[in-house]
């Protein structure tokens, strides 16, 4: 098997540092000159809450940060899942101590989350893909300030990134492997997966765009089932993603891109026609026109946003056995 060398490059060339410009945040610059300003939160929804109302709410929250950050602006948000060894903590009190002491070594898992805010880019023109400018420069902040405030409100603990914690982030995904001290190894690709160093990593599509099988309104939070007492109880819809056991990090992807809204309403009115005037040829046509036609309804009557998304899962594991075990659990 003969694969392609390509060189393996970073896609970002610096920072933009607060301290220099009276910011409490630095910004990362992306290989085409695109600022990325990241901010830190926490899910304020417990996992055995229950309660539908609280999913609703931290849903309605990130509705509000997608409306706030507008078109021509991408909103990324990583679940960070990782297995941390414990180290116990100095303590002067004997019982405390032993207490620590009595975890120690064992393992634990964290979750991080993290919402990055960059300008589009076009990667499809052969011209500029990027054009700076300051003033779309300051709308980024400004936005990024709005949205600070309004997770703020919502007691979801916002903490602006800095340097050290992008490059905690970037060397961690990078390695597929989030310790205090950071360490790279060479990287193997196969058609199937990655190897890095004694890790093997994958990553999974959650939408085929070649199949039409995603339901036209999902729920934001799903329901416990079985036959017991707590059948109804309110769960998060990737619930399962914490209960899976042979990973050593799992990295949840969701990426949103929102284009400029009235070129892409007219893109899609011209895709409807083109979609009804081959429907007696295949069903799938007329399905695909009918679609966009309900969604150019909700637009003019909801002012809904037209986007594009992608949401994957990224994994590692200490061996491929268990590479293909999580995968068969994921899917």
């Amino acid at each position: 098997m003969n694969l392609k060398k390509k060189t393996f490059d970073i896609p970002f060339i610096g920072y933009d540092y607060g301290k220099d410009n009276k910011w409490n945040f630095d910004v990362l610059i992306g290989q085409f000159g695109n600022p990325v300003i990241g901010i830190q939160i926490k899910n304020n929804v417990e996992q055995y809450s229950a309660d539908p109302e609280a999913y609703l709410q931290f849903h309605t929250v990130l509705n509000q940060v997608v409306a706030i950050i507008g078109e021509n602006h991408i909103v990324q948000k990583v679940d960070i899942f990782s297995k941390q060894k414990y180290t116990a903590e100095k303590s002067n009190a004997f019982l405390q101590q032993k207490y620590s002491d009595h975890f120690e070594g064992r393992m634990f898992k964290t979750i991080d989350t993290i919402l990055l805010f960059t300008d589009m880019v076009d990667q499809n023109t052969k011209k500029t893909k990027y054009n700076f400018s300051e003033k779309a420069y300051k709308i980024l902040r400004d936005k990024c300030l709005k949205i600070f405030m309004l997770l703020s409100q919502n007691e979801c603990d916002p903490k602006f990134l800095k340097e050290k914690d992008f490059e905690h982030y970037l060397s961690g995904i990078l390695s597929m492997n989030f310790t205090q001290t950071p360490s790279f190894d060479n990287i193997k690709a196969t058609h199937e997966h990655l190897i890095i160093g004694d890790r093997f990593v994958k990553t999974i599509s959650f939408v085929d765009v070649e199949k039409i099988e995603l339901p036209s309104e999902i729920e934001t939070y799903s329901y416990l089932g079985g036959n017991s007492s707590a059948s109804e109880t309110a769960v998060d819809n990737f619930s399962f993603i914490n209960e899976l056991d042979d990973y050593k990090t799992i990295v949840y992807n969701q990426i949103i891109s929102i284009p400029h809204q009235a070129s892409k309403q007219r893109e899609l009115e011209k895709k409807k026609k083109k979609h009804e005037g081959v429907a007696n040829n295949s069903p799938s046509n007329a399905i695909v026109a009918e679609e966009i036609e309900e969604l150019l309804h909700h637009i003019a009557l909801d002012g809904q946003l037209i986007v594009d998304a992608h949401f994957s899962i990224s994994y590692s594991t200490d061996t491929l056995d268990k590479l293909e075990e999580t995968q068969s659990l994921i899917e």
